[in-house]
C-alpha cells in the first residue's frame, strides 16, 4: 500500500478536529466531564455520561492509540450522534514507553508521539494530561537531575511536534503522589517543570486528589494562573466522586482560588465512585453549585 502524503493526513485531521472541537462561545464557563480511571471507561459509558448532563469525555489516549482506525471512526460517529465530545485525554503513554532512566528509546518515543498526537487530534482533544506514572518514573539508582532533564526534553519534543503539525492541543503536566511516581509529585514541581520547558504548548493540570495526598496548599492554584489548563477531582479519603455533605473542606478553598484566577476551563471527575449511576450526577450537581461565580 502506498504511503499517504503527510500534507493530506494533516489536512484531514484539521478538518475532523474543526468539526469536533467546541466553538469558542462554548468555553466561556466551566465545563464538566468524566475521566478514565479504574472501572470508569468514558467511551464505554458515553450514553450514560451524556444523559447525566456532562459536557465532555476524558478517555485514555494510550488505549485509543491501541485501537484500529475503524474502531476509532466508529467511536467518533457514535459520539457525534450522542452530542458529546472528547475534549481531554489522560493516560498519555503506555507503561513500557520509558521517558526517563537508562533505557530511553528516542526513536520509539517520537514514533509513538506522532501517532498518538494525530489520534488525539482526530478526536478533537484540546488537552492531553501527562501523568503516565510507569512511563515517567525512573529507577531508584538513576540520578533524579538526569531524569528531570529527560522530562524537559520529552515535553519540548511534544510541544515542537504539536507546533510543527499545527495541532490543536496542549500537554498538561500532572503531579502524581509519591506512591505512584518518584518524580514531579507536587503541583509546585509541575509548575516548575512547565516553566523550565518554556513551551506554550506545555501547561499544567491540578489534580485535587494528589494535591491533598501530598498535603499541598490549594493556594498553588494562584501561582498556576497563566499555566493552568485543566482540573481533576476526586474525594481524598476514598478517591471517590465528591458529593454534597461529604467532600473535604479544602475543596471549597480550591474552588475559591479557581474563582480568584478567573479559571474558565474544564473540571473532570477522576476517581472510583461507590455507585456510578447515582454518584456521578450527584457529584456533577454539587460541582456546579461549588464553582459558580460569587
Amino acid at each position: 500500500m502506498s504511503a499517504i502524503p503527510h500534507c493530506l493526513v494533516v489536512a484531514a485531521l484539521l478538518l475532523v478536529s474543526a468539526c469536533t472541537r467546541p466553538a469558542a462561545a462554548d468555553r466561556q464557563s466551566l465545563r464538566f466531564g468524566i475521566a478514565a480511571f479504574g472501572d470508569i471507561e468514558p467511551l464505554r459509558q458515553a450514553e450514560a455520561i451524556a444523559a447525566m448532563g456532562f459536557d465532555y469525555l476524558e478517555p485514555g489516549l494510550a488505549s485509543a492509540v491501541a485501537m484500529s482506525e475503524p474502531d476509532r471512526a466508529a467511536i467518533r460517529d457514535r459520539l457525534a450522534r450522542l452530542g458529546i465530545r472528547i475534549e481531554v485525554m489522560n493516560w498519555f503513554l503506555p507503561p513500557d514507553l520509558k521517558v526517563t532512566g537508562p533505557a530511553v528509546d528516542r526513536a520509539r518515543i517520537r514514533a509513538y508521539l506522532e501517532q498518538a498526537l494525530a489520534v488525539a487530534e482526530s478526536f478533537g482533544a484540546e488537552v492531553i494530561v501527562f501523568g503516565s506514572p510507569a512511563a515517567r518514573s525512573h529507577p531508584a539508582d538513576f540520578p533524579r537531575e538526569q531524569a528531570w532533564q529527560q522530562l524537559r526534553e520529552f515535553l519540548r519534543l511534544c510541544g515542537d511536534l504539536i507546533d510543527e503539525r499545527r495541532l490543536g492541543m496542549v500537554i498538561a503536566i500532572e503531579a502524581l503522589r509519591r506512591p505512584e511516581s518518584n518524580i514531579v509529585n507536587t503541583a509546585a514541581e509541575a509548575l516548575q517543570l512547565a516553566r523550565e520547558v518554556g513551551h506554550d504548548k506545555v501547561r499544567v493540570v491540578v489534580d485535587f486528589y494528589h494535591l491533598m495526598f501530598e498535603n499541598e496548599d490549594p493556594a498553588v492554584v494562584l501561582q498556576a494562573r497563566e499555566l493552568l489548563v485543566h482540573v481533576q477531582i476526586a474525594e481524598p479519603r476514598e478517591r471517590g466522586f465528591p458529593v454534597a455533605g461529604e467532600p473535604d473542606p479544602r475543596f471549597e478553598t480550591l474552588c475559591t482560588n479557581l474563582r480568584r484566577i478567573g479559571y474558565r476551563g474544564r473540571v473532570s471527575l477522576e476517581g472510583k465512585p461507590a455507585a456510578f449511576p447515582t454518584d456521578a450526577p450527584a457529584s456533577l450537581a454539587w460541582l456546579r453549585s461549588m464553582t459558580v461565580p460569587r
